[in-house]
């Protein structure tokens, strides 16, 4: 009863939904890997074809899924003030590494951080960022130029991955990493645990956040372990510390947050200061 009776939530509202075993079932599918998720969402958006909105759900959780463009409209622009926020999974006074990131936050706390991370996607900004990403595409290219066989095999997901990380690690953590050349290096290991959210450990978190929010939310449960959560926040503050001691400058996310904590950031483009001391402890706490 418990499980399936909040599943009749948009019925009762007037809304169109699935039966309601349906309802239940699907999100199974996906926890299970018999569905991917792309195709869930996508399934849930043409069911009800000639509806301007229809209902779902996450587990016990109501979602509804919006069709028509000026319904869409009206809540992401008009009403925006209404529909403000994300949905919250994990507080931060549980798993800080979560509920502090850029997706997680709400309210104030968000607008805070947003105000110190748009002077971060200036083109000035964003040139001095591309000649770090392009040191990493020299080095993917190198790597496989070096390489004297005259066929080489790879698997496409790993490989890109691999760069991907060391472009994130050189361009948020101010930190340069060669994930070809050294495949298992601490940076990409913990990165990869990290964002792993498709193992069963993680699926199992995921659900029991969904379903039993407050009995996790009391047993203090958190999304990632902490020698994780540990390695990203020593690494962050350790990275702060010798470039305020060797007064090292450099064109990334580490840079701006340094500026944010001494309270003032410029935007160069449009000729104004934007503040953020509040909103460093939200980044690297």
């Amino acid at each position: 009863h418990y499980l399936v009776s909040p599943l009749n939530y948009w019925r009762k509202q007037g809304v169109k939904q699935r039966n309601t075993w349906d309802a239940f079932l699907f999100n199974w599918f996906v926890l299970l890997k018999r569905q991917n998720v792309v195709d869930f969402i996508e399934n849930m958006y043409k069911e009800f074809p000639s509806e301007r909105c229809s209902g779902s759900y996450q587990f016990n959780s109501p979602a509804l899924v919006l069709r028509d463009p000026d319904l869409i409209k009206e809540i992401t622009i008009k009403k925006f003030d209404h529909f403000t926020d994300r949905r919250t999974y994990i507080p931060d006074d549980v798993d800080p590494l979560w509920g502090k990131n850029l997706f997680s936050l709400r309210g104030a706390h968000w607008r805070n951080m947003r105000s110190t991370l748009s002077p971060a996607f200036t083109s000035s900004k964003m040139k001095g960022i591309f000649v770090l990403m392009q040191n990493c595409a020299e080095n993917f290219v190198n790597h496989f130029q070096e390489n004297e066989k005259d066929l080489i095999v790879l698997e496409t997901k790993d490989t890109f991955t691999r760069f991907c990380n060391d472009v994130i690690a050189t361009t948020a953590f101010g930190v340069e990493v060669d994930s070809l050349k050294n495949p298992d290096n601490e940076f990409y290991a913990m990165g990869k645990r990290a964002t792993n959210f498709t193992s069963l450990k993680s699926m199992i978190k995921f659900l029991g956040y969904l379903v039993a929010p407050k009995l996790y939310r009391l047993l203090k449960i958190k999304f990632f372990d902490d020698d994780v959560s540990n390695f990203f926040r020593t690494l962050i503050e350790e990275t702060i510390t010798l470039r305020e001691e060797k007064n090292v400058s450099r064109p990334d996310v580490i840079q701006l947050l340094m500026e944010a904590k001494h309270g003032v950031i410029r935007n160069e483009e449009e000729n104004k200061l934007d503040t953020g001391y509040a909103t460093v402890e939200e980044s690297i706490s």
